[in-house]
This record gives C-alpha cells, sequence and structure tokens, in this order.
C-alpha cells in the first residue's frame, strides 16, 4: 500500500484529524530493533488500538441514495457520482465531532477533495439540520472529513456526501469487486477518535469488455493421462468478463495432443471454459488459441506443456488479499478467480491480521469466515484451498501464516503473546502450519534474518512477488526499497538452509496472475513437485523444499546434483564428481540460465532465446557448507529459481 493511504488508514482509525542464521530450531534472541524495523508504523497501529472510544464514536448508520432502477454499480476505471447518506445515531454528534467519508484508499480511487470543482472526486458535503454547520475539508488520500460546527448534529440528522458531484465525477478503482465500500466513520465527541460503520454502504465495481485471453495448459502429464485447458477471457487490467459469447478456435494445434477443435463460449460462463482432452506422446507442447468475442479478436499462447515420467509439477499462489483487509474482492471470488481464472492447483488467501478497515484480530467472524470460505472451496486431487494470514509485523519483517489442518487460529502480530517471531513459532508448534517469510529484502519492510528460520515451520522462504525479486542486489528485477543485507543470497551465505517459492502478494483480486495488472513489477508463482494434490502432499512437498519460484510465467524448472534434486542435501564427498544437471522449459525464449553459488560464484550461460535448454556438466568443486541453485530469465524478463542443494 502507497505511504499516503497507510496514512489515510491511520487516521481515519484512531489519529486525530486535526493533525495530520542457521537452520537451528531456537532463533538468535536481539535486544534491539533491527536496521529496517518501522517502530513508528507499529507504534501507530497500536495507538489506533488502544485509544479509548466514546459511546458515540461510530454510532449512527450510512447508506447510498440512489435513483429508481440505478444499483449504484460502475465500470471499473469509469466515472460517475454517488450520494451517500449519514444518519446520527441517538447520541448524536457533538460539537467539534466530525464525521469521514473514507474511499477505498488500497487502489485508484478518487480522492474525495472540497477544492476545486471541476477536478476528479469533488465532494460536496451538506446538511438540512438548521444551526448546524460542517467544516469539510480533505485530510489525506481517499479521505475526507466533515467536523460539526454551530451547534451539536442530533440524534436522526443527516450528513449528506455528494462524491463526483463536479462534472468531472469521482473515478472508480480499475479492478472489478462486489461491494466496494465507501467507509463511514464517526469521531462522535470531538476528541479525535473514531470509529468505522461496519455496514458502511458498498457499490459493485464491474468489468470491462474483453482484452486479454489467457490459455492455462496442466504442466506435466504422463502419456495416456488427461489433462486440462483452461481459457479464460478478461478485460484489461485481468479482470474476469462479465459476458463473452463467442467462439475460440485453436491455431496450429500441435500432434501429440488431443483437445476439442474449439469451443463456444456461453455468456453466462463469464468468458471461462475448461476443455479436457489427453497426451499420446512424450515431448513438450504449446497450444496457440484465436477468440473472437464481440467483434474483438483475441490470440493466446499457452505456457509448454511437458509430457514424460517425472515428477508432477502443480501451481500455486500463496499469499494474496481481499478487500477483508487491503485489497479488492471477496473471499469467495478469490478463490473463484485462483481456480476457474488462473487455473491454478493450490490457492492461500492471507488477508492480514491488523491490517484493514475491520481488522480480521478484531472481527473474529470476519476471520471465521475467511477459514470457512478456504474449507469449502478444497477438493484433494483436484484444487487445494488453505487458509492463511499475513503476520504483519513491523520490526521483524512480514510472513504469512498457512494452515494444512482443522485448526486455524488466528495470532496478531499486535498481541503481546505473539509479537514476535519466537513467540509466533511456539504458538503455531501443535498446529498443522507453515511460516513463509517475505519481501525479505526490502519493500514495506526487510527481513530480519538475525532471528532466524524454524527448520520444521519455515521450510521456504518467498523470493518474489509483486513487490519485486529478493535474489540478490545485482540481480533482475530487484524489490523496491531494497536493503543491502537482507536478500536470500545473503541469508543463505550465512547458512540458512531454505526452499524458494513465488507468490503473488496480489492485492487486485487476481490470485495466478498478478503478473498480468500493471499495477505491479512483477508476480509470483510456486512450483509444488508432487504427486500427491492434497493439503497433506502439499505439506510435505513444502517440508521437503521440493519446490521452486517464478515470478508469475509457469516456466518448468529441473535441477539435481548427482541424484540430489532441489532441496535436497548432498553429502560434501559425494558432490566432488556429481554431474549438475538443469533442464528450463519457458513459457517464452529463455534468455540466460545461470548456475549460482555459494561465495558469489555465478556461472551464465546464453540460452539464444530457445524454448528449451537442457545440459549436464561438473561444476567447481564443492565443499561442506556450499550451496548451489538456478536462476533462469526468459526474454520478455519472467523468471525462475530453484531451491537450493545443500553441501554438507
Amino acid at each position: 500500500m502507497r505511504a499516503s493511504a497507510l496514512l489515510a488508514l491511520f487516521a481515519l482509525t484512531a489519529c486525530d484529524a486535526r493533525e495530520s542464521s542457521t537452520p537451528a530450531e531456537t532463533p538468535t534472541l536481539i535486544d534491539t530493533d533491527p536496521p529496517s524495523a518501522r517502530r513508528d508504523i507499529r507504534a501507530a497501529f497500536e495507538a489506533a488500538r488502544n485509544a479509548p472510544k466514546h459511546a458515540s464514536d461510530g454510532g449512527g448508520r450510512a447508506w447510498l441514495e440512489l435513483a429508481p432502477g440505478d444499483d449504484g454499480s460502475v465500470l471499473a476505471g469509469r466515472t460517475r457520482s454517488w450520494t451517500i447518506v449519514y444518519e446520527a445515531g441517538e447520541l448524536g454528534v457533538a460539537l467539534g465531532g466530525t464525521v469521514f467519508l473514507q474511499v477505498s484508499p488500497f487502489f485508484e480511487w478518487s480522492s474525495p477533495q472540497t477544492s476545486s470543482e471541476e477536478a476528479l472526486g469533488f465532494t460536496r458535503v451538506r446538511t438540512e439540520a438548521a444551526g448546524v454547520e460542517l467544516e469539510a475539508r480533505a485530510i489525506d488520500q481517499q479521505l475526507l472529513g466533515a467536523t460539526v460546527r454551530g451547534r451539536a448534529l442530533e440524534a436522526g440528522e443527516r450528513v449528506v456526501f455528494e462524491y463526483g458531484a463536479g462534472p468531472a465525477g469521482a473515478k472508480a478503482d480499475p479492478y472489478a469487486e462486489r461491494d466496494s465500500r465507501f467507509w463511514i466513520a464517526v469521531d462522535g465527541d470531538g476528541d479525535g477518535v473514531r470509529k468505522v460503520l461496519a455496514d458502511s454502504p458498498g457499490v459493485d465495481v464491474r468489468p470491462g469488455p474483453a482484452a486479454l485471453l489467457v490459455a492455462t495448459l496442466t504442466s506435466t502429464v504422463r502419456v495416456g493421462e488427461a489433462l486440462r485447458l483452461k481459457v479464460a477471457l478478461l478485460d484489461a487490467r485481468a479482470n474476469r468478463i462479465e459476458g463473452g459469447a463467442g467462439t475460440i478456435v485453436f491455431v496450429d494445434a500441435p500432434d501429440g495432443v488431443t483437445l476439442p477443435a474449439q469451443v463456444e463460449l456461453e455468456a453466462d460462463a463469464r468468458g471461462v471454459a475448461t476443455l479436457t482432452g489427453a497426451a499420446s506422446a512424450e515431448g513438450v507442447f504449446q497450444v496457440r488459441l484465436r477468440a473472437e468475442v464481440e467483434g474483438r479478436k483475441l490470440e493466446a499462447l499457452s505456457n509448454p506443456l511437458l509430457v514424460s515420467n517425472g515428477p508432477k509439477v502443480h501451481w500455486a499462489d500463496l499469499h494474496g488479499h481481499t478487500s477483508v483487509s487491503d485489497g479488492s474482492g471477496a473471499p469467495q471470488d478469490y478463490f473463484d478467480y485462483a481456480r476457474d481464472v488462473a487455473a491454478l492447483d493450490i490457492a492461500a488467501l492471507t488477508d492480514h491480521d491488523h491490517w484493514g478497515m475491520l481488522p480480521l484480530d478484531e472481527h473474529p467472524e470476519l476471520w471465521e469466515r475467511n477459514v470457512a470460505v478456504a474449507r469449502a472451496y478444497d477438493r484433494p486431487g483436484s484444487f487445494v484451498a488453505l487458509p492463511g494470514y499475513e503476520y504483519t509485523d513491523w520490526i521483524g519483517g512480514h510472513r504469512h501464516v498457512l494452515f494444512f489442518g482443522e485448526r486455524a487460529p488466528l495470532y496478531s502480530a499486535l498481541d503481546p503473546r505473539y509479537d514476535t517471531p519466537a513467540k509466533l513459532r511456539e504458538a503455531l508448534r501443535p498446529e498443522s502450519a507453515l511460516i513463509v517469510p517475505h519481501h525479505p529484502a526490502g519493500g514495506p519492510i526487510a527481513l530480519d534474518w538475525s532471528a532466524g528460520l524454524d527448520a520444521e515451520l519455515e521450510p521456504v522462504v518467498e523470493i518474489c512477488s509483486a513487490h519485486g525479486a529478493s535474489d540478490a542486489l545485482d540481480g533482475p528485477r530487484v524489490i523496491h526499497s531494497p536493503r543491502p543485507g537482507h536478500f536470500v543470497r545473503d541469508a543463505l551465505e550465512r547458512g540458512v538452509r531454505m526452499g524458494l517459492i513465488g507468490s503473488g502478494d496480489g492485492h487486485d483480486g487476481h490470485p495466478g496472475l498478478t503478473a498480468k495488472g500493471p499495477h505491479y513489477p512483477t508476480g509470483g508463482l510456486a512450483a509444488i513437485v508432487s504427486d500427491d494434490l492434497s493439503r497433506e502432499g502439499v505439506l510435505a512437498a513444502l517440508r521437503a523444499r521440493r519446490c521452486y519460484a517464478t515470478s508469475g510465467p509457469r516456466i518448468l524448472l529441473r535441477f539435481a546434483l548427482g541424484s540430489t534434486r532441489m532441496g535436497g542435501v548432498i553429502r560434501a564427498a559425494d558432490a566432488v564428481d556429481a554431474p549438475l544437471f538443469v533442464q528450463a522449459i519457458g513459457a517464452a525464449g529463455l534468455k540466460t540460465v545461470e548456475i549460482v553459488a555459494r561465495g558469489e560464484r555465478v556461472t551464465t550461460i546464453d540460452a539464444g532465446g530457445e524454448l528449451e535448454f537442457a545440459a549436464s556438466a561438473a561444476f567447481q568443486e564443492l565443499a561442506n557448507g556450499d550451496w548451489i541453485y538456478v536462476r533462469v530469465v526468459q526474454v520478455d524478463g519472467g523468471m525462475a529459481w530453484s531451491s537450493p542443494i545443500f553441501v554438507e
């Protein structure tokens, strides 16, 4: 989230509107904050939580005033106006109290403002209560306050916000979602502390017309096995469209793969179709499709399909957000998109513990709903849905917690019982759960590697997400706000053992396709190497580090040292003469394949733009304590990283 939006959220919840290591089981304890800590942000959240609320704070109700036949909805990224009415509760709003309009601060809604009638977001604030005057002003991004002057606002009296009242209107978020809220909050006694109306009114943001065609093949099958092709029509911001009746045909369908020659999309399918087929020969295959929908011609090239007797690769996005915290869309829509549009095999929803208009750790009913939705979508063998949350630690770095069993307790980073990585680990040790550190090298906050990683609970780290890559300072597409010494390679040099995954960390409601949206520099996916597509199988693969990372494209990657595959451990004596094997199959042409080893040893191989690369060769002598991994870069900038192999 942008810094100004963060400040807006603080202002809404508490601030005065009149002011703006080694893989040891036991982590290393430190007495002082790490250099990357943001104690100021944590203090602001704590102040918001601990501020005493007056009985009148958050009192009253609010609704949208709409013309007959108008449901208030808007096309994504388009403009219109809305009238939001607030009615004071039984305690009213005192002289000096304030009623706030908070438009979603997390993306691109117009900020409500009162200074320029010709500009986007102009908001007219009025009341019919005689003797009441309203002092309206923009406080921060997407946040407007109307302070009561003249006399108190009494029970039943109203404040009206005409958002987008000028000729330019107000622009909606470009990311489609149901029930995007116009949050109303009330500081009833004027002491600078306010409370959000949980039932603040909302509108639907509808997707635009079809502009993108996405085709996703099963990545790995064996000869004779069924395969799946998911086809999805999306608008320009990768939102799932509403209609989409049309015809999809195959262009140069490859021999060795049997699929229908064409498919008719029905309007009520919202641009999504699932085709089944089979592979009759070993090899690597891609399919090209062409669609004609509502007069527009679109093409797509699928990801590669590898037909072989090798292990299965399943694709996961294990980190993402909805409007429950600081993202777009409802939890049900999140899993629908992951399964039906992005064609993921595995997805986890990880809304923040204490970050959002109605924080999960203060609203357990919302957490329970997230968990229930994940359980409802979980289908072993077909689609694995995991409940989780982001442990938003502003001192030691952010982590997300994934649950694989029946229990799913939420332990907030603001709770003194769980406010350090060590406390969180101890609380989660009895659970079937994993902790995944993310954006370790920078972004909102860098990870404190001195706290170590727990071999059982933290077997993998997120090397790439929407924030960028945390591989190395000299690596490609580096994360924003990078901090030297906090990169994944820095931790490997310190002796930390970990597997590598990518995750979207998307906030736009598009798990699995975060890289498609122009809002982010990169995306992220985790490739899970396992024949068992179930919660238990995914957990076992992650604990064994049988996984690798990409920045979004479904690059197929195999890496071994002798008989030891990625994520494994090889004895130093066996590593001396063991051949190193790399196979990469790109979703686009491959630019480079790099072998990265301890001591900043990097061997770069020009892949020549080919879709496939395979090589087997001896590497420099590897000794006890060494590690080695593979990094792949496509000509279009897509990336993949194997989990390291460790030498002992």
